[in-house]
């Protein structure tokens, strides 16, 4: 059976993100599959957006997850937080020889994943896509671009700036937990671990008067920059944000970090659990920009800035998108990779436009 002659599966279907997914998705004509823990729940969409086929596993459950990939091409995992529930999912998937795509924006799970797995991918010819999402999609296509348009390129920057910005159960729950970890960065050509927050940039957008300032964190362009451009001795992922937050922020992090025990973090969780599932309709018309600025010796260099509006629902169209690429056999290689690893970015960014997104390259 071809790839294109299989199914899609959305795990996590019922989840925030995993409906936006679906009716992607659907609007695609891929009609996929539902899949998560909750038969009920799963039942009750299934009915809703017409969906003909349902299947219930449990990632805390491993031996549930065969069955949940049977005749499967593709599978795209909204079911995180990744450090708990993704491997399982990931590992089923390249066992079933089904290609993978997921929406996690956790660095250091992506980059133990990468190491552990990659090989059993790529045996299996399996393309899996971590964070496959609008963090670190976007990003990655943006800094790629900008690398191969900058010949001798050392230093890579991406800045990714939301504004009014609202979240996710989902992505409240992965913030807590990385926001206790380290992130990792490239710094005089090795990758190395830091705490979150602890370098600060100043950037301008294009087409604005004022500098903003940027906060670091850890992003997946730091690991797959390096494997294309060996001349690149710095990589680091920032989030712009209020001046008051980047003063703040680093010193809240530290201080908090050492409290966050297992007993406490299940308290929080359970608090987000009774929380808003996620942002309303007015997430539509929430712009954001995603900037990555390369530079050569003697300061000459590139940048590629991306645009659009409603982060949440170009990550639908981002996962369905990328789906429907890797059924139809438009991977660039096998193995555990990013979004600009596995397909072509500025093919892939040009297929957002439709969605409103918008690049641009500029020298600097």
């Amino acid at each position: 059976m071809s790839a294109t002659e299989r199914k899609l599966l959305v795990y996590g279907a019922t989840g925030y993100t995993g409906r936006l997914v679906v009716d992607e998705a659907r609007r695609r004509g891929l009609d996929p599959i539902l899949g998560g823990r909750n038969r009920a729940t799963l039942e009750r969409m299934a009915e809703a957006v017409g969906a003909p086929e349902l299947r219930v596993a449990d990632a805390t459950r491993p031996d549930s997850l065969a069955s949940l990939l049977d005749g499967v091409g593709c599978v795209v995992n909204c079911a995180g937080p990744f450090a708990r529930l993704g491997e399982p999912v990931l590992r089923a998937a390249i066992t079933a020889g089904a290609h993978y795509l997921d929406t996690t924006g956790e660095q250091l799970w992506m980059a133990r994943m990468m190491d552990l797995l990659s090989a059993d991918a790529e045996r299996n010819g399996v393309t899996a896509i971590l964070a496959h999402a609008f963090e670190y999609a976007v990003g990655d296509c943006a800094a790629r671009i900008a690398v191969e348009e900058t010949p001798g390129a050392e230093t890579v920057e991406v800045v990714n700036r939301v504004e009014a910005f609202g979240s996710s159960r989902g992505t409240k729950k992965s913030a807590l937990d990385v926001l206790t970890k380290p992130a990792l960065a490239v710094v005089n050509g090795r990758r190395r671990e830091e705490a979150q927050l602890a370098h600060r940039l100043h950037v301008r957008f294009p087409d604005e008067d004022e500098d903003r300032v940027a906060v670091s964190y850890g992003g997946g362009e730091v690991l797959s920059i390096p494997t294309f451009a060996p001349s690149v001795r710095s990589v680091r992922t920032y989030l712009a944000v209020p001046g008051a937050v980047a003063a703040l922020a680093p010193i809240l992090t530290r201080a908090l970090a050492p409290l966050l025990t297992a007993r406490l973090q299940r308290l929080l969780e359970s608090r987000i659990d009774a929380s808003s599932v996620g942002p309303g309709a007015e997430r539509r018309d929430q712009p954001w920009w995603v900037l990555a600025r390369v530079r050569a010796a003697g300061r000459r260099g590139n940048q590629v800035t991306v645009s659009g509006y409603d982060s949440y629902g170009i990550t639908g169209v981002i996962c369905a998108l990328g789906a429907q690429w890797l059924l139809e056999g438009r991977a660039k290689q096998a193995g555990v990779l990013t979004t600009a690893q596995a397909l072509d970015p500025r093919e892939f960014l040009n297929a957002l436009s439709p969605s409103g997104v918008a690049w641009r390259l500029d020298p600097l």
